[in-house]
């Protein structure tokens, strides 16, 4: 079973199914709407343009005389007049009487230019006057401008002959204005009626169906919960009373269920509770054998350093980690031990190898390991360290080992005990682990025939190879 409750926070049924109700008024209502919108938009704009072409109309006769009787300072006038302002929904902004060849000859203006839109280039009346010059019929044009809606309305001055062409330019901007308010008002009439049915909707539903249906999802939270008795008991004779009654009975159902398997629960827990403590001890004794033998696996039991095992690990990782990243391999060799172990035994041998393995591993850095590579022979690898701090390191511990009162710690005369050690350096004096494993062992040999308590570093020239021990 799954431990999510159920989606708190959401919105009702009753708010879902008033949402749907509201959504589908809004859309067909203002779909209708738009529809009787763009009828009585179809209709206003058909009337201004009728009412526009009449205007002109009525100016085309007069204006045909004036032309053919040239008197076109009178026509100027009459034009002017015809423009003045007054308080129609369809105004003449602007008016101008062309002849057959397409030029102005009277306008409402002082200039004799084609009357033009306001906020709009003269080339764009310039295009429609060549038109409405050539056509026979009246020609229109509608035009939205940063000022408002205008229309342009062309009409041939005829009287008895075509002696020219009308071109007028009407603000349209009261009828756009016009249909801007029919819009709202159909929304908004639309908007209020989604609203009440929305409202209406809601409260009888919400009575009905929603209320029982959240009473019904509470109980079932509180059984999911582990609330037990809870039970619904409604007198009801229609769908949602059969849905009660089988929920009682699955709730009674549950609650016996619930009771046998917490008693099984209870009783295979403390089985596994018992089996778990002693999986603990014996887990925990296994964490210390391992510990132990990967400590035996890794560590020197004499000295308590690495062993050869551990140190060729360690090699190999280092020299897998790029050709230029840089280490020091140094190989250092306990002078004339094979004397110690002849002349006071092995278990003073077993002693010095331990102090000398004590002494390497206190001198290095944090970094820095130590092993026993075998016998009397002890391998360090220095981290990041170049040629300089190599040879640095190296000599510090042979001066410190050569300083070192061995006897006192003996209780015997051992004499000084000193080590030599042979240095080589990577990428400088090679590449890759058995490389410098090999040139290290060589400078090591050069260290014991240079006379032992000293450091050398691998040269490439050839170097004798003197044994000691």
């Amino acid at each position: 079973m799954g431990t999510d409750g159920p989606p708190r926070g959401g919105r009702h049924l009753g708010t879902r199914l008033a949402s749907v109700v509201a959504l589908t008024l809004v859309v067909v209502g203002g779909g209708a709407g738009m529809v009787a919108v763009s009828e009585t938009a179809h209709a206003y704009r058909e009337e201004s343009l009728q009412r526009a072409a009449a205007m002109l109309t009525m100016l085309a006769g007069p204006a045909a005389l004036a032309v053919a009787e040239s008197s076109f300072d009178k026509l100027d006038g009459y034009l002017a007049e015809a423009v003045r302002p007054g308080g129609q929904d369809v105004q003449l902004v602007a008016v101008a009487t062309f002849d057959a060849a397409g030029r102005a000859v009277a306008a409402s203006t002082d200039a004799l230019v084609p009357p033009t839109v306001p906020g709009q280039r003269p080339e764009a009346s310039q295009d429609f006057v060549d038109y409405a010059v050539r056509s026979p019929h009246s020609m229109w044009r509608r035009v939205e401008a940063p000022t408002g809606a205008h229309l342009m309305v062309s009409v041939p001055a005829v009287s008895g002959l075509r002696w020219g062409t009308l071109v007028g330019v009407f603000d349209t901007g009261q009828v756009e204005q016009r249909i801007d308010r029919s819009l709202r008002s159909v929304f908004a009439v639309v908007f209020v009626a989604a609203a009440l049915l929305a409202a209406v909707t809601y409260a009888a539903f919400s009575r009905m169906a929603v209320q029982p249906m959240q009473e019904l999802a509470r109980a079932a939270e509180a059984i999911r919960n582990g609330v037990r008795g809870v039970r619904l008991n409604w007198r009801r004779n229609d769908e949602l009373g059969q849905v009660a009654a089988s929920f009682d009975h699955m709730a009674a159902e549950v609650e016996r269920y619930t009771s046998g398997l917490q008693q099984e629960v209870a009783d295979r827990s403390a089985e596994v509770e018992a089996r778990n403590r002693d999986l603990q001890v014996v887990n925990a004794q296994l964490r210390v054998a391992n510990a132990e033998l990967d400590r035996l696996a890794h560590v020197d039991p004499l000295t308590a350093v690495g062993n050869r095992r551990s140190f060729d690990q360690l090699l190999a990782h280092v020299a897998g980690h790029g050709e230029q990243r840089k280490w020091a391999l140094l190989m250092c060799d306990i002078d004339h031990f094979k004397r110690i172990n002849d002349g006071w035994g092995h278990p003073m041998g077993d002693l010095v190898l331990r102090e000398v393995a004590r002494l390497l591993h206190g001198e290095l850095r944090g970094n820095d390991r130590v092993a026993r590579f075998g016998g009397e022979e002890f391998a360090v690898l220095l981290d990041g360290a170049g040629p300089d701090t190599a040879m640095d390191v190296a000599r510090r511990l042979v001066q410190v080992i050569a300083n070192h009162d061995f006897e006192a710690l003996a209780v015997v005369p051992l004499g000084r005990v000193t080590v030599s050690i042979g240095v080589a350096v990577h990428p400088d004096d090679g590449i890759g682990a058995d490389q410098l494993l090999e040139r290290t062992d060589a400078a090591l040999y050069a260290a014991q025939a240079g006379g032992r308590n000293r450091v050398e570093r691998w040269l490439r020239e050839p170097q004798a190879a003197v044994g000691g021990g």
